[in-house]
């Protein structure tokens, strides 16, 4: 029996491939996927439901490449700690559903072990959410960044306080892969320099040699997982890139080195570039942030000012992620501020659209189904009241449409 169909018709159809905007679209969904796409007058007596959306903008979903599910609310370490597990989870499904309302359809969990669970359940129908690929536990050396410094040793080892895996040596960071990818990670996250959020490192330091990078990535290759790195300074990144990793994150530091690295290897960067403005806020809202912390992000603002135009002018493949994770200039229903800040600070509005789009299907390895509105594709599609060629805030404040596998989630009459 075929699917049923749905006839969606709007003002303004933007594809996320970057092409010039559709005027008048009519979108045919039959099931979860896009069956046709084209401009013109709806049907005569079409042999489908009619959703007339008047004068919105038509786009793909919304992704976030960079994300943690944790059910966290502070930047306090003791969260996770001081909160019963269960509280955090239900916390993580509010999570979820308010990123699914704000028109983000897919998301990459870059480190919890609470989102492995929430994928399933989502998927299941049990909960509602984006699409979400995870990567479970952090690799990390210890001392590294993901390392929870702040506990005894003893402790830091124990996932019931830590989401991160401590290795050390190639053979041991082979067997955290395989861990890794026996606990269901789409691909494996891992950690190659310290960073602002950790308080032992600096965000210049190395972590990991080489050929611990290269016992991951060639392990994690041969099972058919990506693998993510997060990178913040330059000789940190430019070790991942030799060895394979396919994405960098946060790159912060980036040198002409690095981007001639990422365009050699093809490299993705997502650069979480949103969080300068947390940064910057920080000065006169520190919230509960240690001053560690504080001094950090501080530390690395000019760098990011630096390193985006450079990778974006030279055509390093940019995906959008925000690293929020819950807390105050950190919700997970805002991640739009990630395209949103990218054009502020000089993308193109298209191209930061087309990043929280195509690119970072893309970079997760999906583009063949997701990312943009095209027959054959799955149907993941949100509806803007407004343009947000011309606005591109309207992509946080004008979401009045989600629809999900072909399923409305969210119509704002």
């Amino acid at each position: 029996m075929d699917a049923p169909k749905t006839f969606i018709k709007a003002g303004l159809l933007i594809d996320g491939n970057g092409n010039p905007p559709v005027k008048n679209p009519v979108v045919v969904v039959e099931g979860s996927k896009i069956s046709d796409v084209y401009s013109g007058p709806l049907p005569s007596g079409p042999d489908g439901a009619v959703l007339d959306l008047g004068d919105v903008t038509l786009m793909p979903g919304l992704w976030d490449a960079h994300i943690h599910i944790t059910g966290t609310r502070n930047y306090s370490p003791a969260e996770h700690i001081i909160n019963p597990h269960d509280y955090l989870v239900i916390r993580s499904v509010e999570d979820c559903r308010n990123m699914l309302w704000a028109g983000i359809t897919s998301v990459r969990d870059c480190g919890s072990l609470i989102a492995l669970s929430l994928k399933r359940a989502i998927n299941e129908g049990v909960i509602p959410g984006p699409h979400v690929w995870a990567s479970g536990l952090v690799i990390s050396q210890t001392g590294g960044h993901a390392d929870a410094a702040y506990l005894p040793i003893e402790a830091a080892r124990n996932n019931s306080y830590s989401s991160s895996r401590l290795a050390d040596g190639p053979d041991d960071c082979r067997q955290a892969t395989r861990e890794a990818i026996r606990l269901g990670a789409d691909f494996v996250k891992i950690c190659t320099s310290g960073g602002v959020g950790s308080p032992a490192t600096h965000p210049l330091n190395e972590h990991f040699t080489r050929p611990e990078i290269a016992a991951i990535t060639s392990e994690a290759h041969r099972a058919g997982r990506r693998v993510a790195t997060h990178a913040q300074g330059a000789p940190g990144i430019k070790n991942a890139i030799r060895e394979g990793v396919d994405t960098v994150e946060h790159g912060y530091f980036l040198d002409d080195e690095c981007i001639n690295l990422m365009l050699e290897h093809d490299t993705f960067l997502v650069p979480t570039f949103c969080l300068i403005e947390v940064f910057k806020a920080s000065v006169k809202r520190p919230l509960d942030m240690p001053p560690w912390r504080l001094r950090k992000q501080q530390e690395v603002i000019a760098a990011m000012e630096a390193s985006l135009p450079k990778a974006y002018n030279a055509g390093v493949k940019i995906a959008t992620g925000s690293d929020y994770f819950g807390p105050p200039m950190r919700a997970l229903k805002d991640n739009a501020d990630e395209p949103i800040t990218l054009a502020k600070y000089g993308m193109r509005a298209m191209d930061a659209i087309v990043a929280a789009t195509r690119t970072a299907a893309e970079c997760i390895g999906v583009e063949k189904d997701m990312g943009t509105l095209e027959k054959g594709k799955v149907a993941d599609i949100i509806g803007i009241k407004g343009n947000p060629l011309e606005d591109i805030t309207l992509l946080k404040s004008g979401i009045a449409f989600v629809m999900k596998d072909g399923g409305v989630f969210r119509h704002d009459e």
